[in-house]
């Protein structure tokens, strides 16, 4: 498996390359919109607009206005998501830090909380809301996590692979020194499955924080409109 673990490797790091690059242009895009800097330059995204904005995008109050019922399918998601990725740091990681650690057992819980929460935001979108919040690129990666959630928690439960080889294998990406991938098809399918999330990330990761961004800096003008008159 040596030589799948070098391919994984440096897919890895392509797919890094990919994200960190195309979050940079799209920042760099979005900082020549003259709207934008004019925002910036009338004090209209002064940093309690940006502390508000980072208040919405973590409790999606913008979503629990409209929708109460999706806010708590798309909370539980986000949240178990968050997790997992932080359980995920002990493969990276050497020695392993206290509170990741301590964290291990909420990582658990949240391993069958997510793939719980995808089904349960796929159904009240596609069945009850027939699709009326979401877009093709969406439900795509809708079912990209759900797939990636689904082998977690079979590799979890019942194709157990070596923890041994998988931490050996982080430890060779995060070194830059490739290891052997665990010799396990369903780990390989996993793993993979990650990095097309990744490569697939930017646009979603980007857009959403800016729109509410945006959102808040059109009620902070609204308001000095309002209050102008």
């Amino acid at each position: 498996m040596k030589a799948v673990g070098i391919v994984l490797s440096f897919g890895y790091y392509l797919v890094m390359a990919l994200f960190l690059g195309s979050y940079i242009w799209r920042a760099v895009m979005w900082m020549k919109d003259e709207r934008n800097r004019a925002a910036v330059h009338r004090g209209r995204m002064s940093p309690l607009v940006f502390l508000k904005a980072a208040g919405d995008i973590i409790s999606f109050r913008r979503l629990l206005m409209v929708n109460d019922v999706l806010w708590i399918g798309e909370l539980a998601f986000h949240a178990s998501f968050v997790l997992i990725v932080l359980r995920h740091l002990r493969y990276f990681l050497e020695p392993v830090p206290g509170w990741v650690e301590a964290l291990q057992p909420l990582g658990v819980l949240a391993g069958y909380v997510f793939p719980l929460a995808l089904v349960y935001i796929f159904i009240r979108k596609i069945v009850i809301e027939r699709v009326k919040y979401i877009s093709p690129y969406n439900l795509l990666l809708l079912s990209l996590l759900v797939l990636l959630g689904v082998t977690g928690l079979l590799l979890k439960t019942v194709f157990r692979t070596d923890i041994t080889a998988v931490k050996a294998f982080a430890l060779g990406i995060v070194t830059f020194r490739p290891a052997p991938a665990p010799d396990s098809v369903l780990f390989i399918i996993h793993f993979v499955l990650f990095l097309v999330l990744v490569a697939y990330l930017p646009t979603h990761v980007f857009s959403a924080p800016l729109s509410i961004l945006d959102a808040r800096q059109r009620e902070k003008g609204f308001r000095g409109v309002i209050h102008e008159k």
